[in-house]
């Protein structure tokens, strides 16, 4: 599966970076992590080869709606972490061509079910 697939995360919080990053790694796939949306955004332009963005959108502003449509057009497909999902939101990320929504605390078999199912796309 995967093997040399880009996966980039963003989230400000370290332990959930070390979570993803470890489960990324059990996929088989490459963790580009970032801590801010300005290492989000060079990586997007740096590095072509994206194919999953996981963005934890706790402790950021709304225009990380705009990163997830510019992935959308780009190929690559995004999941997006919430500690809640209001309507106004989930109708948000669908328009953004977000692929998944998961509410924490997220279960890691789910993220890892959706993960395999992106790589298989």
């Amino acid at each position: 599966m995967g093997g040399s697939s880009v996966v980039l995360v963003l989230s400000k919080n370290e332990q959930n970076l070390e979570l993803l990053s470890n489960l990324v790694d059990q996929e088989g796939c490459t963790a580009r992590l970032t801590t801010t949306v300005e290492e989000f955004d060079a990586a997007l332009c740096e590095d072509e080869s994206i194919e999953i963005a996981i963005l934890d959108m706790e402790g950021f502003s709304a225009d990380l709606w705009k990163r997830c449509g510019y992935l959308h057009e780009q190929g690559a497909q995004s999941v997006v972490f919430t500690p809640s999902t209001p309507a106004h939101v989930r109708r948000e990320a669908i328009s953004r061509g977000v692929r998944s929504i998961l509410e924490k605390p997220v279960d890691t078999v789910d993220l890892r079910a959706t993960i395999r199912g992106m790589l298989m796309r």
